[in-house]
C-alpha cells in the first residue's frame, strides 16, 4: 500500500531548525509562499512517484513507511529523511528532485553495505523517477534500474 503524504507546515519544528543568517519570520513566510506555489506540483505528481520509487526501489511501502507519511517545509537546509522534512528552495524542479530523494531514502533505508552504495542507489532511483517524470533523461547504465530494481542489485 501507498502511504497517503501530506504537506505540513509547523511554525515550532521550523523555528527549532532555523540556519538562516536573516530573521525565521521572513524565513516563515518565503517557506508559505514557496509551500503553497510547489504544492500544484506535488498534488499533481505525488500518487505516480511514490508507485515509480517502489518499482525502481523494489520495496513495498509497508516495509518501512506506516499508511500516513507527513512532509514538512522548512526554510532552511539541508533535508532529511526522518522525519521527512523538505528544504524549500525557489527552483520547484529542484525542489521535486530533493523530495524524490528523500522519499526514496525513507522507502529503502536498510540493506547497503557502505555510504557510498546508499547514496548510488538512492541517486539511480530519484534520477529514473526523473526520467519518467520526463524531467531528466537517465545516463548512468551501472544501476539500470529499468532492468531489475535496487533490492535486487542489493541481494548479490
Amino acid at each position: 500500500m501507498v502511504p497517503i503524504t501530506n504537506m505540513v507546515y509547523n511554525y515550532d519544528y521550523a523555528k527549532r531548525l532555523h540556519q538562516g543568517e536573516g530573521s525565521f519570520e521572513d524565513d516563515w513566510m518565503r517557506t508559505i509562499k514557496i509551500g503553497g506555489d510547489f504544492e500544484q506540483l506535488y498534488e499533481e505528481s505525488i500518487s505516480l512517484i511514490l508507485e515509480l520509487i517502489i518499482k525502481y526501489s523494489g520495496f513495498s511501502w509497508e516495509e518501512n513507511v506506516e499508511d500516513y507519511l507527513p512532509i514538512y517545509l522548512i526554510g532552511s537546509q539541508p533535508s532529511f529523511a526522518q522525519p521527512l522534512t523538505l528544504a524549500v528552495n525557489d527552483d520547484p524542479e529542484i525542489m521535486l528532485e530533493d523530495l524524490i530523494y528523500q522519499l526514496a531514502h525513507r522507502n529503502m533505508y536498510f540493506g547497503f553495505t557502505t555510504e557510498e552504495l546508499r547514496d548510488k542507489c538512492l541517486a539511480a532511483v530519484t534520477d529514473h523517477v526523473l526520467s519518467d517524470l520526463k524531467l531528466r533523461k537517465v545516463e548512468d547504465k551501472v544501476l539500470d534500474l529499468r532492468q531489475k530494481p535496487v533490492k535486487e542489485y542489493l541481494r548479490k
